[in-house]
């Protein structure tokens, strides 16, 4: 007598419509929450980046100034905003200077030491003036100063 070895299989083959739909809409629940975080983010990136290049050019300006003249400014308060606003002609510091890019910070230099010195303060307008970049002459980054600090920015 001969065994029949293979047997009708009542066992599934792949995956039902059930399954599959409920796969995807648990894809489309995770983009939804996910894609709007990441374009946030990228934008915010763009906007500190474009702080960051200002700040440079400004520190450049600054610089530039002083190897001129000998000092970078006489002891005052100097600002310039994202929306266009500059320290007058006459005292300007820095006279090319002006915020380029995505930036939507605002710039404060604050000269001290009968010229010899300055800080630098990158602010946001939108998260109440906080001082997201702080450096002085030397280029160092302040942050432990009153700044808030690009990695406390970034999470807000």
């Amino acid at each position: 007598m001969k065994l029949n070895t293979k047997r009708a299989s009542s066992e599934q083959q792949g995956f039902s419509l059930i399954e599959l739909l409920l796969v995807l809409a648990i894809i489309g629940i995770i983009s939804a929450i996910a894609i709007p975080s990441f374009l946030s983010q990228r934008r915010r990136a763009r906007i500190i980046g474009d702080a960051k290049a200002n700040a440079e050019v400004l520190r450049m300006a600054l610089e530039t100034r002083k190897s001129e003249i000998g000092v970078y400014a006489a002891s005052a308060t100097y600002s310039w905003t994202a929306a266009g606003a500059t320290p007058s002609s006459a005292t300007n510091p820095a006279p090319g200077f002006v915020v380029k890019g995505a930036s939507k910070m605002d710039f404060d230099v604050i000269v001290t030491n009968g010229g010899l010195a300055y800080l630098l303060n990158v602010k946001d307008p939108k998260m109440g003036n906080a001082i997201v970049i702080q450096t002085d002459q030397a280029g160092r980054q302040l942050t432990g100063s009153g700044a808030v600090g690009i990695t406390a920015y970034q999470k807000n």
